[in-house]
């Protein structure tokens, strides 16, 4: 990268910031969220496994109820998502086998030596298997990455945006399942992320950030 598409790049993440109030009347282009949502698809995961599903809300009715159940939403955001994590990512699940057949397109022999390899991992080294708690907060983890993303490119795209946790995950997964959005035997809520116009009367404070030489060291 070239220094200064790397200051373009680091600009942009300067200059971007979490919008609190939406412009009722600002909207971003199909193409401009199309190249979001596909810096999420294609953010990386722990073996290429991809434990995460996008849902574009567009339901007007949909995303009020959202609203009462999600404190951190903002109204009149132009774009919603709701982004999944897979349950039960485990090296015997019929995901994992979906991605490693006909994504990956790997040969038998190939997928199991990468799923005896992926279960050891999870077994041994990060011990995440002990419950189906500890496996979806790790598949959650794994969302973020493809959330960060988004982010990254809205604030390159100068698009505002909301990255949300704000939310009562029970009240949350209930109204999906009312809605049949989805199995929640397979997926659950992970994390939301709103994109829009910010308002005008809406400015953001001084970005704040620890100093580089506190949050970097180097181990030589």
């Amino acid at each position: 990268m070239a220094d200064s598409e790397g200051q373009t790049y680091i600009h942009a993440l300067e200059s971007r910031f979490t919008c609190k109030r939406y412009d009722p009347e600002g909207h971003i282009s199909d193409s401009a969220f199309n190249t979001i949502l596909e810096a999420g698809r294609l953010a990386p995961s722990s073996f290429g496994f991809e434990p995460w599903k996008f849902l574009v809300i567009e339901d007007r009715r949909l995303l009020a109820d959202i609203l009462e159940r999600a404190w951190g939403t903002k109204k009149n955001a132009d774009r919603t998502v709701l982004i999944l994590a897979r349950r039960g990512v485990s090296a015997e699940s019929e995901w994992v086998h979906h991605i490693a057949h006909d994504v990956q397109h790997l040969s038998k022999q190939d997928e199991q030596a990468r799923l005896q390899a992926f279960s050891g991992f999870q077994q041994n080294d990060l011990q995440v298997l002990e419950n189906d708690r500890t496996l979806f907060d790790w598949a959650g983890k794994q969302s973020y990455i493809a959330l960060a993303n988004m982010l990254s490119a809205a604030a390159l795209l100068d698009v505002d945006a909301t990255p949300i946790e704000g939310y009562n995950r029970d009240a949350l997964e209930e109204l999906f399942a009312a809605a049949k959005l989805y199995d929640p035997s397979e997926w659950g809520v992970s994390v939301l992320v709103q994109f829009g116009v910010h308002d005008e009367s809406h400015r953001a404070h001084p970005k704040t950030r620890r100093p580089f030489g506190e949050v970097v060291e180097y181990v030589r």
